[in-house]
């Protein structure tokens, strides 16, 4: 089966092209490298490779690509600059089609509408500018799309950006069920590693209980989990430690600086009733 990028990211590139037409390509790309193809990431096909969404029809989508920082402009518009648009446009609506969109160190993400978070994934992306487009079949499909380059002349005084409404944590808080020391884990990881899977108790509550009221919390804060969904979509909130609930812990964390281990600790806990929405 023929792998193919979604039309939107083919677009931006041809327009890139056509506005900067000297521009430095080395660091394009849109399918994964072997880096990318041990774990999900939206280089890889999603019907051949580990990709980070994977949709019912039967097209070998890849769902990101990557753009040299090097536009050789003689005008003096920078990769910056083209971030710092498509951020704008993104978070107005005008490009409805980006889910995120990271470059040097930041990620800007529609979960978030779009406001600047530090990206603390291995690869810096100092060398290019990485765009991926929506999870939905409208973003798979949309074309004639426009990226909106003829607004970038020379380079002027930079806006400061308004700073982002934070919303706190949907209360009450819930304190830490398990013991100093435990967390929630795989159920090969010893007494300590609390699976779901031998249905102990804490606090008068199973831990299968405890890993769903959790699990809950974060819908609360607008992450899709629950069958169907981004994240637990074959399983949901059962309350059984398991690959899904690792791949969700291992996302919170990224998204809240911490440690990425994927496992369900107190700091991870707390993060979840504690930080504020942004």
């Amino acid at each position: 089966m023929a792998w193919m990028v979604v039309p939107n990211l083919d677009e931006a590139r041809d327009q890139l092209n056509r506005r900067f037409p000297s521009r430095d390509t080395k660091s394009d790309g849109s399918i994964g490298d072997t880096s990318h193809q041990s774990s999900p990431s939206s280089h890889n096909p999603d019907r051949t490779g580990r990709a980070e969404h994977r949709d019912g029809d039967q097209l070998d989508e890849v769902r990101a690509r990557d753009f040299d920082a090097d536009l050789r402009d003689p005008g003096g518009v920078t990769m910056e600059q083209v971030v710092q648009l498509w951020v704008k446009l993104a978070r107005s609506g005008a490009l409805w089609w980006v889910r995120y969109i990271i470059y040097k160190d930041r990620i800007w993400h529609r979960r978030h509408n779009f406001a600047t978070h530090t990206y603390t994934g291995s690869n810096r992306h100092t060398t290019h500018c990485h765009v991926n487009s929506d999870f939905t079949q409208a973003a798979d499909t949309v074309r004639d799309t426009n990226w909106r380059l003829d607004q970038l002349g020379k380079p002027g005084p930079v806006e400061p950006e308004k700073p982002t409404p934070v919303r706190p944590a949907p209360g009450p808080a819930v304190p830490f069920p398990l013991p100093s020391g435990y967390y929630f884990g795989s159920r090969s990881g010893g007494d300590r590693s609390v699976s779901g899977q031998y249905r102990r108790k804490f606090n008068g509550k199973s831990d299968r209980q405890w890993l769903a009221i959790w699990t809950k919390q974060l819908t609360r804060r607008g992450w899709s989990a629950g069958k169907g969904k981004r994240y637990l979509r074959r399983n949901g909130h059962d309350g059984r430690y398991g690959p899904e609930h690792r791949e969700l812990i291992k996302a919170f964390q990224a998204d809240q600086g911490l440690s990425r281990d994927g496992l369900l600790g107190r700091k991870t806990w707390d993060a979840a009733y504690r930080n504020p929405i942004s």
